[in-house]
């Protein structure tokens, strides 16, 4: 559904509105915080560079088959109801792609896919040295921002992460690895959970750049997690932490024991010092929520919380505030717990018919080809986040909205094919504000058509305020394939433009795991460069030939007219 646009004036006012009547609702719920479990690091240690350890021989390789847990699925809608923000491609085409190459999978010199899915991700940094790291379900590999490998082979996440032996050498890696750049303190994190055999007990492995060159030594971390099988985490970085978030499945691997939330001390595992983690676990009625990761330049104004964003239902996200405390812990606490702080959005049908979570995405025939599953019982990583208002601007000069997250999922479209839903929060204080103080801006459904199925994006904006978000499509005539959309503040409310190609794929997936569902992958990443504010950089998976264990990855970045050159830097 095509909406008017809005002046500076009139999404002000609309904002404000949707403030007041779409607000936090304080349900009848235990809002209590959890006792925190505070822990330090069981062991901690210096790695080898990474360009080193790059030319030492890998271990064998394991065929890792990460996501075979259970699935939580959340309360199911009572039936199909009427998306009022769907809406197809509006508007011009203000982006472009800029460089646009292939990754870490098959392929790729000096590498072997060791999953049956790749969960790729990645990181960007600055312009000191300017560098882009890639992190798959068993290695990483670190590229320039014109693609070329900044390391002489690919380098395993048990190499890095196992060099002070621990857990984190002997124990099992769960895939979901994660890579992200903090440039608060223009630092570099790897992380990946493992466990030890049933019944399980999980372990956070960390590593933490002792530069911004993410090719040299990192500071490396065991943090125990306790009983149980830590999930499915997601990572995002604050100047208050690095903040985890993980599904515990218990020590049996199966009973689903409610989310773990955790804060570790950024500032002390940066410097290389004695570190600690804050830890929450949530009820059995909340389910993987994912931590607001900072974007922007400027950080949140200082003393602000940490805010956290799950999929509650077909028309409620949960959200959660995380306040931490490394200097006395007893202060920290979190906030949201058992649902008790629901945000009211657009009513949606959940994806693949209405069930959150299915195959139901088609491929090319012939060879009989599965459909693939689709997670939309969940939110998308990451959630990104912005603050457009550096402290020194005078209050006259503020523009009406000041603090932005972006969210995302996978929902089914009217024409029964599944789509994209994003959400854009905000907040217009300059002061630090509790949960209370989020609105939502604009929000919409990408589903320009009803033939091609759209699912597993991730989303994220440049200074201007151009949104970029990158998925997979796939469809009975189309290999999946990886596209983006955008928008800037001029277009429609809620509307994005026309989608863009990235690489088409000319396979399928032919794999049944994970208690036949046919998993494509738990998240792709969308990035944006810290180097000019405007490039904005996206991985995503694809097949060149159809089978299983052979996927390749592609990087490309993308840029639009009105903040400048893709790539370029200022």
């Amino acid at each position: 559904m095509t909406r008017r646009a809005e002046g500076a004036f009139g999404l002000f006012a609309v904002g404000i509105t949707v403030l007041l009547l779409c607000g936090l609702t304080l349900v009848a719920q235990d809002n209590s915080s959890p006792k925190v479990t505070v822990r330090h690091a069981s062991s901690s240690g210096l790695s080898a560079p990474l360009r080193e350890l790059a030319k030492v021989p890998p271990p064998p390789l394991y065929r890792l088959q990460p996501g075979r847990i259970q699935l939580q699925s959340q309360r199911r809608p009572s039936g199909v109801v009427m998306d009022a923000v769907e809406q197809g491609a509006a508007g011009g085409s203000n982006f472009s792609i800029g460089v646009n190459g292939s990754a870490l999978g098959s392929g790729f010199t000096g590498f072997t896919p060791g999953a049956n899915y790749p969960d790729d991700n990645i990181a960007v940094g600055g312009s000191s040295p300017a560098q882009i790291v890639q992190v798959v379900n068993n290695s990483l590999m670190v590229f320039d921002k014109s693609l070329n490998p900044q390391l002489p082979a690919p380098v395993t996440i048990a190499a890095l992460l196992g060099e002070i032996g621990g857990a984190c050498a002997s124990g099992t890696p769960i895939g979901h690895p994660i890579a992200q750049y903090d440039r608060n303190g223009g630092r570099w994190l790897i992380a990946e959970n493992v466990v030890t055999a049933q019944p399980y007990v999980g372990t956070a492995c960390i590593g933490v750049s002792q530069t911004s060159d993410a090719t040299g030594n990192y500071n490396a971390y065991i943090f125990p997690l306790g009983n149980g099988y830590p999930d499915l985490p997601k990572w995002g970085t604050m100047t208050t932490g690095f903040f985890q978030s993980n599904d515990n499945f218990g020590a049996d691997g199966e009973t689903f024991q409610g989310p773990y939330e955790c804060a570790y001390d950024r500032v002390a595992m940066e410097s290389g010092l004695a570190a600690t983690q804050e830890c929450f676990p949530l009820s059995t009625n909340d389910f993987a929520l994912l931590p607001a990761d900072m974007d922007s330049a400027q950080p949140p104004p200082s003393g602000q919380d940490e805010f956290l964003f799950s999929l509650w239902d077909s028309s409620d996200l949960a959200l959660y505030s995380f306040h931490t405390d490394f200097i006395n812990p007893a202060n920290a606490f979190i906030t949201g717990n058992n649902g008790s702080q629901l945000f009211p959005v657009p009513a949606f049908t959940p994806a693949c018919n209405g069930q959150y979570l299915g195959s139901c995405v088609p491929q090319p025939s012939p060879p009989p080809t599965p459909l693939l599953d689709v997670l939309g019982d969940r939110l998308l990583y990451r959630v990104a986040y912005m603050n457009d208002v550096p402290p020194t601007v005078p209050t006259t000069a503020l523009p009406p909205h000041f603090q932005h997250w972006l969210v995302m999922h996978d929902v089914t479209a009217s024409g029964g094919n599944t789509a994209e839903r994003w959400y854009e929060f905000f907040a217009s204080f300059r002061k630090p504000i509790q949960v209370t103080s989020i609105g939502l801006l604009q929000s919409g459904t990408f589903a320009p058509d009803s033939n091609n199925y759209r699912w597993s994006g991730s989303i994220a904006r440049d200074k201007n305020g151009d949104i970029l978000m990158g998925y997979s499509e796939s469809s009975t005539t189309a290999f999946p394939s990886i596209y983006i959309t955008g928008r800037t503040p001029a277009d429609p409310s809620g509307t994005m433009e026309p989608e863009l190609q990235v690489v088409a794929g000319t396979g399928a997936y032919l794999g049944v795991f994970d208690r036949n569902a046919n998993r494509w992958g738990d998240y792709t990443s969308m990035r944006l460069d810290p180097a000019d504010n405007c490039t904005l950089w996206y991985t995503n998976e694809y097949y060149t030939r159809s089978g299983i264990f052979n996927w390749s990855t592609q990087i490309n970045s993308a840029c639009f007219a009105g903040c400048g050159k893709c790539g370029s830097e200022k």
